[in-house]
């Protein structure tokens, strides 16, 4: 189970990092380094609870800027 929890906190760090490259809004922003922060925390301690709340924290980020120009094509 470890493993499994490794590898999803590495995918939510990767999306994070690619959130942040992308269209930057200061609440996307912040809620791509509160993932990665929570993401790195998963990886080193193996507690879901971080990866849960991290990937919440991510989606609620990327809904609430979900108002920029890229998004509209």
């Amino acid at each position: 189970m470890l493993y499994v929890i490794q590898v999803l906190s590495a995918i939510l760090i990767g999306l994070s990092i690619g959130a942040i490259l992308g269209v930057r809004t200061p609440i996307r922003l912040g809620g791509s380094v509160i993932a990665i922060a929570l993401g790195l925390a998963a990886i080193f301690t193996g507690a879901w609870l971080y990866l849960a709340i991290g990937t919440a924290i991510f989606l609620l980020a990327l809904l609430m800027s979900g108002n920029t120009s890229a998004a509209h094509g």
